[in-house]
C-alpha cells in the first residue's frame, strides 16, 4: 500500500512538472499576432493573399491576426523589424528570397541567417525576362547574339534581387554585358517608353501588354511553366543557367518555442486550403509552393551555396570592414 502511494505521488509530480514546463502550450496565443510584409501594400500580391489568409488564421488561433506593411530598403527594413522582435511567435515575417537570402549573402543587411526560424515557403512570384514586342530577339540565344554586337539596357529591382542575378548570369553564359540600371518601379512602361530594352518583372503585371503584343517574354525565370504562357521556355531549358523560384516564406525570430513554431506553421498551411484564399491566390497570379519547414530549410541551405558562388563570380559580395 505504501509503495503504491509513493508511485501515485511520483506520477502526479511528473505530470505537474510537465504541465508547468509547457506554459506556451496552455496559454499561447493570448494576444494579437502580426504578419509583417516588407513591401508597400499597393498592388502587392503577397499583401493581397496574406490579408485574406490571416482572416482564416484568426478563427483558427482564436486571436486577431493582422497584416502590417513595413516597406523600405528593398524588403530589408520590415525583415529587420522581425529579426529584432521577441521570440514569442507574435511577430511573423512574410518575406522573400531577396531580403531573406541573397541580400544577406551580399552583406547589406543588419541581420543574419541565424536571426530567423523558417516555418515554410508558401508561394512564388512568376518572374520573367521580358522585352518590347518589336525587339529583334525572341529568346535567350537570339538575345545573346544581339547583345554581342549592340548595347542592351536592362531594368531591374536591384543587384541583390534574384531575377537580377539570373539575368546577370544569363549575360555571363551568353558572352555579353548588360548596361544595367536599378529602378524603384519596374514595369512595362520602362519598355514601351524605350528607357530599357529588357526588364526582369512579375508576369501578371505584364499581361495586358503581352495581349496587345507591346511586350513579349523571352524566358521564364522559374523551374515551372506559367499557365499564362506555357509555350515560353525556362532559363535552364534554353541552356542559360539554373532556374530559381522567387519564393516567399514565413519566418519568426530564432529562439521561438518549437511548439509555437509548429502551431503557426500548421495554421498557415491550413489557411492556404481555404476556398476564399485559393480564389485570391488564383486572381493575383502567385505560384503556390506549400513547402513545409524541414524541406524549406534544406532548399534555403542549398540555394545559399548556389547564390554565394554566383555573386562571388559577379563581384557583388561586399567585403567586411
Amino acid at each position: 500500500m505504501r509503495k503504491n502511494f509513493f508511485l501515485f505521488v511520483a506520477v502526479i509530480t511528473l505530470l505537474f512538472i510537465s504541465f508547468a514546463g509547457s506554459p506556451a502550450i496552455a496559454k499561447w496565443p493570448k494576444k494579437p499576432i502580426i504578419v509583417v510584409v516588407p513591401w508597400p501594400a499597393a498592388n502587392d500580391p503577397s499583401t493581397m493573399v496574406s490579408s485574406a489568409l490571416v482572416k482564416v488564421m484568426s478563427k483558427d488561433l482564436g486571436v486577431p491576426v493582422k497584416v502590417i506593411n513595413k516597406a523600405g530598403g528593398r524588403g530589408i527594413l520590415g525583415t529587420n523589424f522581425v529579426a529584432k522582435s521577441k521570440p514569442d511567435g507574435y511577430t511573423i515575417a512574410l518575406s522573400s528570397i531577396g531580403p531573406m537570402l541573397t541580400q544577406i549573402i551580399r552583406g547589406v543587411t543588419p541581420y543574419s541567417f541565424d536571426d530567423f526560424e523558417c516555418l515554410g515557403l508558401v508561394w512564388a512570384s512568376p518572374f520573367t525576362l521580358a522585352a518590347r514586342g518589336d525587339a529583334p530577339f525572341n529568346n535567350l540565344k537570339e538575345l545573346a547574339e544581339y547583345g554581342k554586337k549592340h548595347e542592351l539596357k536592362l531594368g531591374h529591382w536591384g543587384l541583390g534581387a534574384v531575377p537580377t542575378l539570373i539575368a546577370m548570369n544569363i549575360a555571363t553564359i551568353g558572352g555579353f554585358k548588360w548596361k544595367e540600371t536599378a529602378f524603384k518601379k519596374v514595369n512595362a512602361l520602362l519598355l514601351t517608353s524605350g528607357d530599357v530594352d529588357v526588364i526582369t518583372c512579375s508576369t501578371p503585371s505584364l499581361m495586358d501588354y503581352i495581349k496587345t503584343k507591346q511586350v513579349k517574354i523571352l524566358a521564364v525565370m522559374s523551374p515551372v511553366h506559367y499557365p499564362c504562357c506555357p509555350e515560353v521556355k525556362t532559363v535552364s531549358e534554353q541552356g542559360f543557367g539554373k532556374d530559381y523560384l522567387v519564393w516567399f516564406g514565413i519566418f519568426v525570430r530564432k529562439g521561438t518555442p518549437k511548439n509555437i513554431c509548429k502551431r503557426l506553421e500548421e495554421s498557415w498551411f491550413k489557411a492556404m486550403e481555404d476556398p476564399m484564399v485559393k480564389k485570391v491566390i488564383k486572381n493575383v497570379g502567385v505560384v503556390v509552393i506549400k513547402m513545409r519547414s524541414a524541406q524549406a530549410k534544406k532548399q534555403i541551405t542549398d540555394e545559399k551555396v548556389h547564390f554565394t558562388k554566383i555573386m562571388k563570380e559577379l563581384h557583388l559580395i561586399k567585403k567586411k570592414k
